[in-house]
């Protein structure tokens, strides 16, 4: 008997002198960059959300009190967008991609319920500098760079600006790739230091080396469920405290 579970090779290209392949097998569709699997989807389930610490960046949504404008900074696959639009089907939902070919790929391969969202390819950096954009009650950033941390991961620049495209209860998710503590705690200070009114919840799925911060804009305080849930805490006056093991 064949093995149902053997991968298909639907496209190899090389981006910036990175091996890029989109591969299925009979359960999810994925992109690999270099060999490592880096967006996937369920074929039977294209809305569900596939990786752990994606269940962490949609916490927001389920706290949510009002969601009429989302912003997403990083397309990748489109697996948090295609959640979101399954989620708020009558929110206004903008991505920001740098990458054309990402978002290429994206519509071929990634997009079964062909969504029409407004997908701007440009950088997240430059896009959140602009001031006439009106505010947002989610912003989800999960920005990844496949060699190093992003360039201005730990700019408080980059976050005074979410922040002043944050409504007053807005919410923000930033998916992170930090692998010592001593980054966890410059990323803390910069955090703290744009929200000093807020407590913010970090998390971290086991075997994973992604941090998901979870940052309500004026201090909105989560559900006790997520928050048992914490990797860590931080706050302008309580400081970096963890709550469970790595």
């Amino acid at each position: 008997m064949s093995n149902t579970l053997t991968p298909t090779t639907l496209l190899d290209i090389e981006v910036n002198n990175q091996k890029v392949q989109v591969i299925e097998n009979e359960t999810l569709r994925w992109i690999s960059i270099d060999g490592i699997m880096q967006s996937a989807m369920s074929l039977s389930e294209p809305n569900s959300l596939v990786f752990p610490h994606m269940l962490f960046m949609a916490i927001p949504t389920y706290e949510l009190s009002e969601t009429n404008r989302i912003l997403e900074l990083g397309l990748g696959g489109g697996g948090l967008l295609r959640f979101l639009n399954d989620k708020f089907p009558k929110a206004h939902i903008e991505t920001v991609e740098k990458s054309q070919q990402i978002i290429d790929l994206y519509k071929q391969f990634f997009n079964p319920n062909n969504s029409d969202n407004p997908i701007h390819c440009t950088d997240a950096y430059e896009f959140v500098k602009k001031q006439d954009l009106t505010p947002f009650d989610l912003i989800q950033v999960d920005l990844f760079d496949s060699t190093t941390l992003l360039p201005f991961i730990f700019e408080p620049d980059f976050y005074q600006n979410i922040k002043r495209l944050l409504t007053n209860q807005g919410w923000l998710a930033l998916n992170t790739v930090l692998t010592e503590r001593a980054q966890i705690s410059k990323l803390a200070d910069v955090l703290t230091e744009t929200f000093p009114e807020t407590t913010i919840y970090g998390f971290k799925a086991a075997q994973f080396a992604n941090i998901v911060w979870v940052i309500g804009e004026t201090n909105q305080i989560l559900n006790p469920i997520w928050q048992q849930q914490a990797f860590f805490t931080t706050s302008k006056v309580d400081g970096l405290k963890y709550l469970l093991d790595d």
